[in-house]
């Protein structure tokens, strides 16, 4: 069978669609997954082939399922309402939706418990849903053999942006952070685009050529920090450990990096987000001070190295 298989625009949401495509393969079916960047990463990919988002719905035609993770962007749109139209027998559509319990409408066929991490939930619909025996949460991904995982074990990337601006903890907290870091003698490094770079001045962030020179990066790194992000799945599913600052707990069970070991941080729940206040939602980053997370890194840090 012909599969193919739509994610969400982000990194993060890619890779972790992935985990429905490596099961997939894994049971025997052809899997295309489109994606508008991640085709650049596809030497790492190399049993699952990633294509550019194509212009015009012909090229459905080839398929005998569709996956579509529900997005409201218009080009998603678009492969929705022609799959609907013309393959309603043929296509899923995926919907995932942090809150424990919503209602989905008739036509979405996913059924996820936002209790859990969206790829933990992904390996439950593999089984329960397509009948896939032995279903795994790897996605496929495969490092060059010149590559060392977490070498620089000193070394802690850093990723204080994301997709909105309103997941991300505050410019000077991360700042503040990372001097923290030095002065208990490890390497702070920030990744950030060129653009982000404009928007960040004095932080010294290294060049990258492109998502695979990224990836090999975070992969002999030690830890990860950041936001809830494409970067913190990314070292996740490269065995890196992962400390993710989030906005709220639902988030955090649902969109949190779930492959190698990790730890969330959230805004204590005491937080009043009354109606014309919202400080919960608005205000989150003050009620997550610098020494706590500090604290929380240096606890995940010793817990991690006595387990090993």
């Amino acid at each position: 069978m012909k599969c193919a298989v739509f994610p969400c625009l982000g990194l993060g949401d890619g890779l972790i669609a992935l985990v429905l495509s490596h099961n997939l393969s894994r049971a025997g079916h052809q899997v295309d997954t489109f994606h508008p960047f991640m085709g650049q990463m596809q030497s790492l990919f190399p049993d699952l082939p990633i294509l550019d988002r194509p212009e015009g719905v012909e090229f459905l035609r080839e398929y005998d399922r569709l996956f579509i993770v529900y997005e409201k962007l218009d080009w998603m749109q678009n492969i929705i309402r022609h799959t609907r139209e013309l393959f309603p027998e043929k296509t899923t559509i995926l919907n995932p939706i942090a809150t424990p319990n919503r209602d989905y409408p008739f036509w979405e066929e996913g059924r996820f418990d936002g209790n859990y991490p969206f790829a933990d939930n992904l390996v439950t619909y593999c089984k329960e849903s397509l009948g896939i025996e032995d279903p795994v949460k790897e996605n496929g991904i495969e490092l060059p053999s010149h590559i060392v995982k977490r070498k620089y074990m000193d070394r802690v990337v850093i990723h204080p942006t994301s997709s909105r601006v309103g997941k991300n903890w505050m410019q000077g907290q991360f700042l503040d952070f990372a001097k923290k870091l030095e002065k208990g003698g490890l390497e702070p490094v920030f990744i950030l685009t060129d653009k982000e770079k404009l928007t960040w001045p004095g932080v010294e962030a290294p060049r990258f050529k492109d998502l695979n020179a990224v990836t090999e990066f975070v992969a002999e790194s030690g830890w990860m920090v950041g936001n809830d992000s494409g970067i913190g799945h990314l070292a996740s599913c490269l065995g890196v450990p992962t400390l993710t600052i989030c906005r709220s707990e639902m988030a955090a069970n649902f969109w949190r990096p779930s492959w190698s070991e990790g730890r969330v941080i959230i805004p204590p729940k005491w937080i009043p987000n009354l109606k014309g206040l919202r400080w919960r939602d608005k205000k989150w980053q003050h009620f997550v001070p610098v020494h706590r997370v500090y604290r929380e890194f240096s606890k995940f840090r010793e817990s991690c190295v006595l387990s090993n």
